[in-house]
């Protein structure tokens, strides 16, 4: 594994328990690749991330834990499922993890709401990146990974393509397709190479939703170049064809406790993911 991966430059320490569907993805042992908990047995991460092999028992992931490496137990696959037009890091980066068993709800391990097909985010709109990294860049630390959060604001595709411009091909218009979405610190944080899969959500109604996993960015401590994210509003009916076995309740959640829960959302009753409408 490369010394720059899973790093982020000047991200901030998170309370324990803040995050509580950050999951870590590990390779025979090694950590490679963040996800996150969409209901109690599926889990949602980067294509590229499992290009490594698709053999499920050479991964494994952890939950509810703060730093890696950490004595949690690791939880064993049983199915990787993969965008059938995945194309590395061009389109379609988005793949499921299916886990062995399923999880049992904790306050350290609960599921992220997804967005539907309609939701659109404006311009500026704050998000929080959930990282797995190492406060600093320098490639001689050996520090374990912490679980940290960096404050992102949305940028248009317009703006995130006239930024990548030069790595476009002979008469391509734009790298960054509708699939992907793009967001950049505006406080001089930033994350560097291979936070890969790691969750990009929003705070929308009260209700924190993931809009984007994260798929690739240019380099550390150019902030003129976002990071660019999968879309999860994009990819919601093909997250829902794979997650055939739950059932749909409309206005559900209204009738559960706490604040997350509000008219107006669909529950995924037998998985306990939200989805917004």
């Amino acid at each position: 594994m490369e010394k720059t991966c899973a790093m982020v430059v000047n991200g901030k320490v998170v309370d324990v328990g803040k995050w509580p569907w950050q999951v870590s993805i590990l390779f025979l042992g090694v950590y490679v690749c963040s996800g996150s908990l969409i209901h109690q047995q599926w889990i949602l991460t980067a294509g590229h991330c499992l290009q490594r092999s698709l053999e499920p028992s050479q991964y494994s992931v952890m939950v509810g834990v703060q730093h890696l490496p950490e004595n949690g137990t690791r939880l064993p696959l049983s199915q990787i499922v993969i965008h059938e037009n995945f194309r590395n890091f061009m389109s379609n980066d988005i793949a499921l993890l299916k886990l062995k068993d399923p999880i049992v709800w904790s306050p350290m391990i609960q599921p992220v709401c997804l967005p539907s097909t309609k939701l659109t985010l404006s311009k500026g709109t704050l998000c929080w990146m959930i990282v797995w990294g190492r406060s600093s860049a320098l490639v001689n630390q050996t520090a374990p990974y912490t679980l940290q959060e960096v404050a992102v604001r949305i940028i248009s595709n317009r703006i995130c393509n006239d930024r990548y411009h030069f790595l476009f091909l002979k008469d391509q218009r734009m790298f960054v397709g509708k699939d992907m979405l793009c967001a950049s610190s505006e406080l001089g944080v930033d994350s560097c190479q291979s936070n890969s899969g790691s969750s990009m959500v929003c705070q929308l109604n009260k209700t924190w939703i993931q809009v984007g996993v994260e798929s690739w960015s240019f380099s550390c401590k150019r902030h003129l170049f976002p990071d660019v994210y999968t879309s999860t509003a994009h990819f919601t009916q093909w997250i829902q064809g794979q997650i055939s076995n739950v059932r749909l309740i409309s206005s559900a959640c209204s009738a559960l406790p706490g604040p997350v829960f509000r008219t107006g959302y669909l529950l995924l009753v037998s998985l306990g993911s939200l989805w917004l409408l």
